[in-house]
Parts: structure tokens; C-alpha cells; sequence
């Protein structure tokens, strides 16, 4: 086969996957609107490098997503766990300065463990006692979702065997993949999000708070940030 027709039947077979995909409009619009939250938070930042890392996070679950409209999953799961690691990173980083240059620099890789460490990480109460109390109840719900969604995400990254019957190896539209990646981009999210709010809400002026609505919709269930955000 010659090798443009090789690669035009490709190209055929992930359109018709897209055009299955973009029929989920209300779990693609939930999708982007959860990349937006994160966007729009970078946004309240001063810190440059910092506001850079969550606006990369953003990037990130946006090319994951279209990686999931083409119908290539493997892909999309790989850069959804791209933008947790990224997520939890830029969290870590802001309190962590040096080891944020020696990144930077090449020197030194962002290592998971340390992001969900249990006593130190940026889901532990440590932490959330350090930057906002309130929510120290709710860290260990967080980071065990970052660990679990993590994990599954490992599984399609690393190959494991189950995941080859689960996604093929020919494009295909997946009714179940596309189920799989929206509950993870979900928890994926919210982990982000959470981690973000505990690390800066105490830090945002008025105003800030005030664009930032979508935060006690998110986390209705955390009294103490619904009365930060002026909701009862």
C-alpha cells in the first residue's frame, strides 16, 4: 500500500471516531469546562513560574482530551497522567523553590512519591494545616483519589496486559474508554483544583475570590471555602 493511502486511511478512521466522540457534548463540555477552572485559577497568580506550571496543566488535559476525540486513548490517558503529575508539581514547586530551579534546569525529575508523600506531600494534613486548616480533614480523601487515579492511568501508560484487550489495536470508537477517561479527568481535576485551593485561597484578595465562583460549586462540600467565596 502506498504509503499517503497508508496514512489517509488512518487519518479516515480517527475522523469517524471524532465524529462519534463530539456527540458527547454535555461530557465534552464538562471536560473543558473543568481545564478552564484550572486556567482561569492560573490566572490569580503572581508568581510567574507558577502561573506558567498551572496554565501547562490546562494545555495539558486540553491535548488529552483531543488525543480522546481521535480515538487515540492510549495517548489520552497518558497525557491525563502527564497533567496530574503536572498539577500536583506546580503545587509542590511554590513551596519548594530550589527544587523548582533544579527542574527547570534539567537537574532533577518530578517524583511522585514526594508529591503524595502522607506526612510531607501536598495532599497531607501537614500541608493543608500550613497554607489552609480548613481543609486538613478532607486530604486524605484527596490524595488516596490522586493515587487511584493515578494507578489506572499507570496501567494504560505502562502496557499492562488487560489494557491491550481493553482498547485494541486498531482505531475504533470506545463507549467504554471515553466513560473510563471522563471519570478520571474528573478526579484528575478535582485533585488539581483541591491541592490548588488549599495552597492560595488564603492568598487571594477579594476581587480574586470573586472571579473564581466556579471554586464553591466545586467544593460545596467544604463549609469553610463556600464562606470565602461569599456563599452561605
Amino acid at each position: 500500500m502506498d504509503i499517503q493511502e497508508y496514512f489517509s486511511r488512518l487519518n479516515s478512521d480517527s475522523q469517524k471516531i471524532f465524529s462519534q466522540t463530539i456527540l458527547e457534548k454535555e461530557k465534552l463540555g464538562t471536560l473543558h469546562h473543568l481545564s478552564s477552572c484550572i486556567y482561569e485559577f492560573s490566572d490569580c497568580l503572581l508568581d510567574p513560574q507558577e502561573k506558567q506550571m498551572l496554565v501547562t496543566v490546562s494545555t495539558q488535559l486540553e491535548a488529552a482530551t483531543l488525543n480522546l476525540a481521535l480515538g487515540l486513548y492510549r495517548q489520552a490517558f497518558a497525557s491525563l497522567r502527564l497533567a496530574l503529575e503536572m498539577g500536583l508539581a506546580s503545587i509542590y514547586f511554590s513551596v519548594n523553590k530550589m527544587e523548582l530551579h533544579e527542574w527547570l534546569d534539567g537537574r532533577t525529575d518530578i517524583k511522585w512519591a514526594k508529591l503524595v508523600d502522607e506526612e510531607n506531600g501536598v495532599l497531607s494534613k501537614r500541608f493543608e494545616n500550613a497554607f489552609f486548616s480548613e481543609c486538613s480533614p478532607y486530604s486524605d480523601t484527596y490524595r488516596d483519589k490522586a493515587i487511584s487515579t493515578y494507578r489506572k492511568l499507570s496501567e494504560f501508560v505502562h502496557g499492562n496486559s488487560e489494557t491491550w484487550e481493553k482498547s485494541g489495536l486498531n482505531l475504533s470508537f470506545n463507549s467504554d474508554l471515553l466513560d473510563f477517561y471522563f471519570e478520571n479527568f474528573k478526579s484528575t481535576s478535582e485533585v488539581i483544583l483541591f491541592s490548588a485551593v488549599c495552597r492560595y485561597t488564603m492568598l487571594l484578595d477579594e476581587s480574586s475570590r470573586e472571579s473564581l465562583q466556579f471554586i464553591p460549586e466545586e467544593f460545596n462540600h467544604i463549609s469553610k471555602i463556600r464562606e470565602l467565596f461569599g456563599r452561605s
